[in-house]
């Protein structure tokens, strides 16, 4: 495994539908070079009004996974391969400003395609019953991976033991 030198950076809005607090969004990654993967360096969430001025998310949190399965939101589980990156985010109270915590597995390389998943959101907006924004920065780094890491990274997508 070699890195390139390239540096791609993946940013926008997720939106947590009216009445809901789950979202997801497909990241589209896969460009059929089998041979180039990624690993993620930075991963962040958080509500477009994290200091709540405008008055739309005054107080709340959420939490985001990076995943790799694009079938459902699931809970945060560092134990399930197909999850690689975890971020939440709280915009504190009073004088507490917001907080944000992120942890991602450095040794994984993603070839395919993921997804962010928000297995829990809470806000004023939510509350009111009204959609919520989520904004989203990614920063991931590119490798040059021969046959045989491409093979074993997609099998830890699909979390299968690559150990036995």
């Amino acid at each position: 495994m070699k890195r390139t030198g390239i540096v791609r950076t993946l940013r926008g809005q997720l939106e947590i539908a009216a009445g809901a607090t789950q979202a997801k969004l497909e990241l589209i990654l896969d460009d059929g070079r089998i041979n180039v993967g990624y690993k993620i360096k930075f991963f962040r969430v958080w509500f477009p009004d994290a200091i709540g001025d405008t008055g739309a998310s005054t107080s709340g949190g959420c939490n985001a996974c990076l995943q790799l399965d694009v079938s459902a939101v699931r809970d945060m589980n560092s134990g399930d391969n197909r999850q690689i990156a975890w971020s939440t985010f709280n915009t504190g109270t009073g004088f507490q400003g917001p907080y944000f915590t992120e942890t991602i597995d450095p040794e994984h390389i993603v070839v395919r395609d993921m997804q962010i998943t928000i297995p829990q959101c809470t806000s004023q907006q939510v509350a009111l019953g009204n959609a919520q924004l989520i904004n989203y920065f990614i920063e991931m780094h590119e490798y040059d991976i021969t046959d045989t890491e491409a093979i074993i990274s997609i099998i830890k997508e699909e979390s299968q033991d690559v150990d036995n």
